[in-house]
């Protein structure tokens, strides 16, 4: 007997195989330990900052600060590793709820795997930029001469392996999402479970929080011997903080579709139980009441006023505790950090 999608979905999970995230051996290796993303975070933040004190020290490179700057490049390059396994297994659950609510659903659709030539060409990307950014440092010629130069690029081309592999999972995220919001099946009673909707972007919100407070920390601690202004500082940070707000406004795209096809039901279902106050019963053969015993008008009343309580945005609840709890502590201490370079600026 042929498994089901949600079955064959949760037995990869348990063996720790998650689907769509298939792009690197070593990716899919680390996948299958089945530890959570932080901790693969934290273990990659230990060994790449291990690996690149042991490559410094082999080499007996001069400058102290170079030591204490590849923790906070490790950390960078950890940060978008837990961004790559946390939306990639959080999408699949989620994938998961969608096909036990609505079997309709193609899960061929929900999750694309990558295919060989697009991880290739993603390779490429990160080895050129890597490869630009290394030969803009002043220090091309110190690196040729310690014979370090190969090993920064290695670090460098991991780092943004990293960023494009992050961002490949997001843009495959928002295409299922998109086909998500146009195909699942909208059931006003049931209206609590659209929430599961908003779960990518509300991932993606709290790890783009996270992200800009890394990198923040690492430029400050890369330039703390630059006295930066507070508007260089911000233009550094722009790279980073605008493509996070880029990312987290397409999920509206989606949402937008699923809000319209909300609304018309809503406003379909409130038309008919309007007519039905104002004594047409008839009206209500076109609503979720139709076959049901004839109401009463209190009983009406009660119904009209759930059925407006319906959130047309499935993310509203979700983002108001985001917003309290997620993103006022972490963003206070960023503006606290830029406020201070503001200040010495000054001083």
């Amino acid at each position: 007997m042929e498994e089901s999608a949600v079955t064959r979905g949760r037995n990869e999970a348990v063996l720790g195989s998650t689907p769509g995230l298939s792009h690197l051996w070593v990716l899919r290796l680390l996948d299958r330990t089945g530890l959570a993303s932080w901790l693969l975070g934290l273990g990659s933040l230990i060994f790449l900052t291990t690996l690149a004190v042991v490559l410094l020290i082999i080499n007996r490179y001069p400058d102290p600060d170079t030591y204490r700057n590849s923790f906070f490049f490790a950390a960078v390059t950890s940060f978008f590793l837990v961004v790559f396994f946390a939306m990639g297994r959080g999408w699949h659950q989620d994938v998961i709820r969608f096909l036990e609510f609505d079997a309709g659903l193609e899960p061929s659709l929900l999750i694309r795997e990558p295919a060989r030539l697009v991880v290739f060409g993603e390779l490429v990307l990160a080895a050129v930029a890597a490869t630009i950014l290394v030969q803009s440092f002043p220090a091309l010629d110190v690196f040729w001469e310690r014979g370090i130069f190969m090993g920064i690029w290695l670090f460098y081309f991991v780092q943004y392996v990293m960023i494009v592999l992050s961002l490949d999972v997001v843009t495959r995220q928002l295409v299922g999402l998109k086909y998500v919001a146009r195909q699942i099946r909208v059931d006003l009673l049931n209206a609590d479970f659209y929430s599961v909707l908003a779960n990518a972007m509300v991932r993606s919100v709290g790890l783009c929080i996270a992200g800009v407070c890394i990198i923040t920390l690492s430029y400050i601690a890369y330039t703390a011997d630059d006295e930066l202004t507070t508007l260089e500082m911000m233009a550094l940070l722009m790279p980073w903080y605008l493509s996070g707000l880029v990312v987290v406004s397409l999920y509206l795209l989606p949402f937008n579709e699923f809000r319209k096809r909300i609304r018309f039901l809503k406003h379909r279902e409130l038309a008919a139980v309007n007519a039905a106050l104002h004594g047409d019963e008839q009206a209500l053969s076109i609503s979720l009441l139709e076959g049901e015993p004839v109401p009463s008008k209190i009983d009406l009343l009660y119904y009209q006023e759930r059925i407006r309580q319906i959130r047309e945005w499935p993310f509203t609840d979700r983002i108001r505790a985001l917003v309290l709890f997620g993103i006022l502590p972490p963003l206070t201490w960023v503006i606290a950090a830029l406020i201070e370079i503001f200040l010495e600026g000054i001083l």
